[in-house]
């Protein structure tokens, strides 16, 4: 088959191919003029002479093919002679392999055979060598059609394929790169097989064009991350997830929280924890951050130093600590960090500070310097300030005798740090209490006690924590409606 057949050939299957012809010569060559068309494969038909120079050709048009850039080449023959060749490659249609022809895979492969891409179809189940012996260039689109083939994401992702995309739930635990793409396709409320096939080829087109488009996989442009789960940061919590925000707690191994009626903290100890409706459920890798996200609950996860943080890519990091002081979150760990409390600069170690003591600026947010100092004092409720909070006796193991809630005399017996007895400093009712069974240091906060007594709600979510709530809101919408 001579060279210009062998070429309408190849462009009629759709398979990428270069051309090689010879340019120029000097001294003794085996050919002075020719042309010959070599398939990615290394096929080839017609000649410029045979030998090693055709070899060496050949092996320069492949790495051609792949890398879609020609070029001129001057290869030497024997002793004295030289033959320059210049190798074309014609511009190659787009390509898709599709692994998995269920219906989605084969609505898929009909839509982009329909816009004159070159696609082919790998049955379920397909081997990594069955994947990489596919024509695949810059210009394919890979499409793994199912949850069962995702082993084949790596084998994808080596290859020079422009687009790797995964038809599964963001539940899966899979490496991140900026090819990968899942949940596949566009946010268009697809359901059909039909329309999932829509979605998906837009995206690709989308990507290949670099055309800004809504992807499945830009869920996490509206994910905030949480540093704690006590009570404070639960109030915070919920005003984002009752905004539409999907949000993730990251706590200590065994939380100090006393407030624990409503803090997601206790989901670290009781696996799940509801508060005013939302529920929280203690998860141990990410799988379960994204399969809690997709049942529109918060996951905690026991991750105080964040290392969760480079796979989740958060839009927004919240320091909800309420450790009066930077335990090491710093601006640039997310798109925007948010601190909640004395401790932090705002504008130098992170964006925004939320001001958290009670009083007139209780909830409002500080885009340059500091919340108040903290004073050590507790903010006063029904003119009680210092008293209402209790501090262990001495270290040791707390155990309780009474339970939150519970309506307490000054001098009741409440606790035991270890043989110490912890007593009930006010008249009120019991609203924070620690966890049986903690070790403690003398100094401990351990109770607090509401003055307010039968009125007092220890159920729902406090009002300082509604203010610090609202102002951490209207910072993270404020940044996110800017962007």
């Amino acid at each position: 088959m001579g060279s210009f057949e062998a070429a309408s050939e190849l462009e009629k299957e759709n398979l990428p191919f270069a051309v090689v012809t010879i340019t120029g010569t000097e001294g003794t060559v085996p050919r002075t003029s020719g042309r010959m068309v070599v398939s990615l494969e290394g096929r080839v038909s017609g000649t410029i002479g045979g030998g090693e120079i055709e070899y060496r050709a050949s092996q320069l048009a492949k790495e051609a093919i792949a890398s879609g850039r020609g070029g001129s080449h001057t290869l030497q023959h024997g002793a004295g002679g030289w033959v320059t060749i210049f190798i074309d490659v014609p511009v190659a249609s787009h390509s898709a392999v599709i692994i998995g022809s269920g219906h989605v895979g084969a609505a898929v492969a009909s839509l982009l055979k329909g816009i004159g891409w070159r696609t082919a179809v790998l049955e379920r189940g397909a081997s990594r060598e069955e994947l990489l012996a596919a024509v695949i260039d810059s210009r394919t689109a890979i499409i793994i059609a199912g949850k069962a083939d995702a082993s084949l994401v790596p084998a994808a992702l080596s290859t020079p394929a422009f687009y790797v995309g995964l038809l599964a739930s963001r539940s899966l635990s899979i490496e991140s790169d900026p090819r990968l793409y899942f949940p596949i396709g566009l946010d268009i409320g697809e359901e059909t097989p039909e329309e999932i096939a829509v979605s998906v080829v837009a995206e690709i087109l989308g990507v290949f064009h670099s055309r800004g488009c809504a992807h499945h996989r830009a869920w996490n442009s509206r994910l905030v991350l949480v540093r704690g789960a006590g009570d404070l940061a639960t109030g915070t919590i919920i005003r984002l997830h009752n905004a539409g925000y999907s949000v993730v707690a990251a706590e200590i191994e065994k939380p100090t929280v006393i407030r624990r009626t409503v803090s997601f903290a206790e989901a670290v100890y009781e696996g799940e924890m509801t508060v005013e409706g939302v529920k929280a459920v203690h998860v141990s890798d990410m799988g379960g951050i994204l399969r809690a996200i997709d049942r529109g609950e918060v996951p905690v996860i026991n991750d105080p130093s964040l290392s969760i943080l480079g796979k989740l890519r958060p839009a927004v990091l919240v320091d909800a600590i309420i450790a009066k002081r930077n335990l090491g979150t710093k601006r640039g760990m997310a798109p925007f960090v948010v601190a909640l409390g004395p401790g932090f600069r705002a504008g130098v170690d992170v964006d925004a500070v939320i001001e958290t003591k009670r009083g007139h600026t209780l909830g409002s947010i500080i885009y340059s310097g500091s919340a108040i100092e903290n004073t050590g004092i507790p903010g006063e409720i029904a003119g009680v300030a210092a008293e209402r909070v209790m501090h262990s006796p001495s270290s040791g193991e707390f155990r309780t005798v009474r339970s939150i809630g519970d309506i307490v005399q000054k001098g009741d017996v409440i606790a035991y740090v270890g043989e110490s007895e912890v007593k009930a400093t006010i008249d009120g009712r019991l609203r924070g209490l620690l966890r049986t069974g903690l070790e403690v240091p003398e100094g401990f906060k351990i109770a607090d006690i509401d003055p307010r007594g039968e009125n007092a709600d220890h159920t729902t979510v406090s009002d300082k924590a509604r203010a610090i709530a609202g102002g951490v809101l209207e910072a993270v919408d404020r940044f996110l409606s800017a962007g």
